[in-house]
């Protein structure tokens, strides 16, 4: 029992030391890189990405707003100066908060990232993080780094087999991934330094690092859905880490830097005529809390209240917890004030009037949604309800 212990535990410590033994350092790339070399792991990922990027320019996926997209792009080459050629932007209607550059240019800025930024400066810093990832080639080193330890793993999975290493043998395995994984954190804290630096250097303020992070951290700690709080703390191997201590770290680095006043509205205004349309891509997804936490810090700049009140109160509705149709009536009825308000708002309060039993109110507030949206979609349907509440016809 000893000896197989022994067996066991050097076989461990072969797992860590493997998974590290062949070298994921790459240099950083210069402008105009590809590999030349075709027959390399290096020439395939490019391959993919390549054809990554022709699945997502046919996939009616990407944004098509040459005022948005002209600005990002902008954006993009202050930040990346000469390798600005070497990188193609796609903004992309998903409402998750990320963004990437792969290694064969293509930049992507997902809708949920633009529409948590609230100022040039924090797009900018998430931008530069991203930046570093391309320059620095950490896919290619991540990529290498998991590769190993799928060898080490393999290896491992036969001998500790043939040693009897039962379970033991997915906790070595697990040994084998947090190496490529803790290496993924290392990563990570250079692109948000070196992100940062990236971003100051183009003239924008040091504090919208931790400013980015922080929100996205509130909205975290306030979702409804557990694998989303715990995204929070990095994950079970740990290829972030955690939010705090970058809060931390890029709060402490920003001491030293430029900290510029941020324009807020004129970040507002770029992102304005997709501000609807975004926020219900959010909504339909019921992470509540999450929502909710999205939605009232970006109604404290005052601004486009019409458009984020209509959205708290569809989120009140979808919850429905002791108290939500009231409360987002009452959201409804303080959206209709805003001149920005959408047609929906109406509708809204309609269908809780209905299903409260006043009739006469639900009617009225169908009349005004087709006042507002004469070319709705469901207009058929509302005639239809109007003449069932009131016996006549709009």
């Amino acid at each position: 029992m000893i000896r197989r212990l022994m067996t066991l535990g050097a076989a461990a410590g072969f797992a860590i030391s493997l998974s590290a033994c062949a070298s994921t350092n790459m240099e950083a790339r210069v402008v105009g890189d590809r590999p030349m070399d075709l027959s390399t792991t290096e020439a395939s990922l490019w391959y993919q990405t390549d054809q990554a990027e022709e699945r997502l320019r046919a996939s009616g996926r990407t944004v098509e707003d040459p005022a948005l997209n002209a600005f990002v792009h902008g954006l993009i080459c202050e930040i990346s100066g000469p390798f600005c050629a070497d990188l193609r932007l796609y903004v992309v209607d998903t409402p998750d908060f990320n963004a990437s550059m792969a290694p064969n240019g293509m930049a992507v800025v997902n809708t949920g990232l633009l529409i948590r930024a609230e100022t040039v400066d924090e797009l900018a810093f998430v931008l530069g993080h991203e930046f570093v990832h391309f320059e620095e080639n950490h896919f290619l080193e991540r990529h290498a780094a998991i590769r190993n330890a799928n060898i080490t793993s393999s290896i491992l999975g036969s001998a500790l087999a043939a040693a009897g290493g039962g379970a033991f043998t997915s906790l070595t395995s697990l040994a084998a991934y947090s190496g490529a994984a803790n290496f993924s954190q290392d990563q990570e804290s250079e692109a948000d330094s070196k992100g940062l630096d990236y971003a100051v250097a183009a003239g924008y303020s040091a504090t919208a690092g931790a400013e980015i992070w922080s929100h996205f951290l509130a909205e975290l700690s306030a979702s409804d859905l557990d694998a989303v709080r715990n995204r929070r703390g990095g994950g079970i191997l740990g290829t972030h880490p955690h939010i705090e201590r970058r809060i931390e770290d890029l709060t402490a680095q920003a001491e030293t830097l430029p900290s510029p006043e941020q324009d807020q509205a004129s970040y507002r205004a770029l992102i304005r005529p997709h501000l609807h349309t975004w926020l219900a891509d959010h909504v339909v997804r019921q992470d509540h809390g999450a929502t909710l936490v999205l939605i009232d810090r970006l109604s404290e700049q005052g601004t486009d209240l019409g458009v984020l009140l209509n959205a708290r109160g569809r989120v009140l509705v979808l919850r429905g917890d002791e108290g939500d149709t009231e409360e987002a009536l009452e959201t409804f009825q303080t959206a209709a004030t805003h001149d920005d308000a959408p047609a929906d708002v109406w509708r809204s309060m309609a269908e809780i009037h209905r299903q409260a039993g006043r009739h006469a109110d639900a009617a009225a507030a169908f009349q005004s949604y087709l006042d507002r949206a004469p070319d709705a979609r469901d207009r058929a349907l509302i005639e239809s309800l109007i003449i069932d509440l009131t016996g006549t016809s709009s």
